[in-house]
């Protein structure tokens, strides 16, 4: 917790400074930017820990070193205010100074991001009625010269990884041992890709000895998992090695989250499409996201075999997004926090009283540092513990 917070707040701080400093010149594509950037940073900050500082955050140089914890609520309106505001600031007929990794200076594919990421942020909150979320879809959905989403591939938030420092994939460097420890995939992702023989397994992981794909249940013990190591009776799958590439890009927001997402707000009704044609085409999106064969019958064979073919259900959605979601390990979180899928077992050394975190403990610099602040917000909170929902978690 303390590395991800620390390291998040720093780079919220510096978009809060590229916001600055653009508005002084009155940059308006890169103010966009950086409201857009902001947000999902401190939208990851409050989805992990709840309650945050928000609004007396980055004033150091203000000399307010003990900022207050912000409700998750008020984060939430100002975070969606701000990229409502953002997609009115860019200007494709304006310039877009500087360089640009994400996008390489696209006014209307960092429109697309924007509301993308809009529309993620509102879905999180589909329990949470009074916050309008129905209603501010719909509007985004029927109005899509103003709110463009993402319409392929080739719209999606990825950073890019040159391959040369300091653009390098972490994998590859310091993460290390995510490939050369004892790191294993998990036996829900893979059952899920192994029950409907999913043609992205080969991307994502190797075979074991036995030449299949299998994951080590959640939750065993040291001695249990022991048989899931490598020279283990069971054994099973490592992540694929191609994922070390210095290269490999880190996803934001794909395409097929966005489609996914339709799928969900289709399939509540709260707009007006099909819930089958957007959850097929987050399926479609993945798999040409991760390169593999989709056209020559591959896809319609997939998408027609009985435990993928859409069923109107939520489990049914949630499974296959929960696999597209592969390297967005949060997101794929978030979603079994607000809706209980995938169904998930809980192993006999989970801890936390049996029940999977949903939410992070605040790290230890803040309960030393800001003291006053901490004890406030824990009480508010009911508890600094993983146990404690965050205030979207409501379902």
């Amino acid at each position: 917790p303390d590395y991800l917070w620390t390291n998040l707040y720093k780079r919220a701080y510096d978009m809060q400074e590229m916001y600055r400093l653009a508005e002084r010149i009155k940059d308006v594509n890169n103010m966009g930017a950086a409201l857009v950037m902001r947000a999902w940073l401190v939208s990851n900050l409050t989805d992990m820990f709840g309650d945050i500082p928000y609004t007396e955050a980055f004033k150091g140089d203000d000399e307010l070193y003990y900022p207050k914890f912000d409700t998750q609520k008020s984060i939430y309106e100002s975070l969606l205010a701000d990229l409502k505001r953002a997609n009115d600031l860019f200007k494709e007929n304006l310039a877009f100074e500087g360089t640009d990794l994400l996008y390489n200076n696209d006014v209307l594919k960092w429109k697309k991001f924007t509301n993308a990421l809009r529309l993620r942020l509102l879905l999180r909150l589909s329990d949470r009625p009074e916050m309008n979320t129905r209603t501010e879809i719909a509007e985004m959905f029927t109005n899509p010269t103003k709110y463009p989403l993402f319409e392929s591939n080739e719209d999606e938030a990825m950073m890019k990884n040159t391959g040369i420092s300091p653009f390098i994939n972490t994998f590859s460097t310091w993460r290390d041992a995510e490939f050369s420890g004892n790191r294993r995939l998990g036996k829900p992702l893979m059952d899920l890709m192994n029950t409907t023989v999913d043609g992205r397994r080969f991307r994502y992981a190797t075979k074991n000895r036995d030449g299949g794909y299998n994951g080590i249940p959640s939750g065993y013990t040291q001695t249990q998992a022991a048989e899931f190591a490598v020279n283990g009776g069971v054994g099973s799958s490592t992540y694929a090695t191609s994922l070390q590439l210095q290269d490999f890009p880190y996803p934001l927001l794909t395409y097929s989250e966005v489609m996914f997402n339709l799928s969900e707000a289709a399939l509540k009704g709260w707009i007006t499409a099909s819930a089958e044609t957007y959850y097929n085409k987050g399926i479609e999106a993945s798999w040409r996201q991760w390169n593999c064969t989709w056209d020559g019958g591959a896809g319609t064979t997939y998408l027609a075999r009985s435990t993928v073919k859409f069923n109107n259900t939520m489990e049914r959605l949630m499974n296959q997004k929960y696999i597209a979601l592969f390297f967005s390990g949060f997101e794929a979180w978030n979603d079994y926090r607000r809706t209980g899928y995938p169904n998930l077992p809980i192993g006999p050394a989970v801890g936390n009283d049996g029940i999977l975190p949903r939410r992070l403990e605040y790290p230890l610099i803040v309960k030393a540092t800001n003291k006053e602040n901490y004890r406030e917000v824990a009480a508010r909170i009911g508890g600094d513990n993983l146990k404690t929902r965050v205030w979207w978690d409501n379902n």
